[in-house]
């Protein structure tokens, strides 16, 4: 790496004077914009805050384990103590690695993991294409071609972790788990049966919409009502 200063990898989405703080985990290819209705929502009651990807800008290498990827993101915290984490897709894997971290020094934020799998990623020509299109097409119609260098060095390097990876240690937080019912991978069953392994008080519902739409206006509704829900339903028990 050059001596180039990078910046921080902590984005501020939404920042409020003494509210919990929320920590969101991006998917595949690290953008945050598919974040960005769901974190105006959140910020109703939290902070929110996301970390990036590395690999987007220059001079950055992407990180090619979810492991690296979790202690990244732990790092990139600092004093923030989450009382929320967020993922979705590849970023809900991520997610869980946090907490098993934040776990280990005493925390255990809720988690919120949408249409994410536990178990390694089989991949297939068409599946990696699909995600690697699906990543560019939200550059715009004409990125700039260093740009889209990057992303795509980025998301294959994400794509060879998720393959290497499985989930293993069991995490005593509160977990909300939403899966979507399309093919995006195949083995949808199999990880809804291997996140109950792992996580004793989890809570698990279906979204109606694929995997790329979760976040579009129409979905939003239904995904912010079983956060709210879910967050809800804490608040409830704390008063009984």
């Amino acid at each position: 790496m050059s001596g180039t200063t990078l910046p921080g990898r902590l984005i501020t989405l939404v920042r409020r004077k003494d509210r919990p703080v929320c920590v969101m985990l991006p998917g595949a290819g690290g953008g945050l914009t598919p974040y960005l209705r769901l974190a105006s929502h959140l910020g109703r009651t939290h902070s929110v805050y996301a970390v990036r990807a590395a690999g987007l800008l220059p001079d950055e290498t992407p990180e090619d384990t979810v492991a690296r990827m979790a202690d990244s993101a732990v790092d990139a915290l600092g004093g923030l103590a989450p009382a929320l984490v967020f993922g979705w897709s590849l970023g809900g894997t991520v997610a869980w690695e946090v907490c098993l971290r934040l776990a280990d020094r005493g925390l255990r934020p809720d988690l919120v993991i949408v249409d994410s799998s536990p178990l390694p990623r089989k991949s297939s020509a068409e599946d990696d294409e699909r995600v690697r299109a699906s990543v560019v097409s939200g550059l715009g119609p004409r990125p700039d071609e260093q740009t889209s260098a990057r992303v795509e060095r980025t998301v294959r390097a994400q794509m060879a972790a998720l393959a290497d990876y499985a989930a293993t240690r069991e995490y005593g937080g509160r977990v909300l788990l939403l899966m979507c019912p399309d093919d995006t991978f195949a083995e949808r069953a199999e990880s809804v049966h291997r996140w109950h392994e792992l996580a004793p008080d989890l809570r698990s519902g279906t979204l109606d919409a694929d995997h790329y739409a979760v976040f579009d206006p129409a979905n939003l509704p239904q995904l912010t009502d079983a956060i709210g829900d879910f967050l809800g339903h804490e608040k409830a028990e704390a008063t009984t």
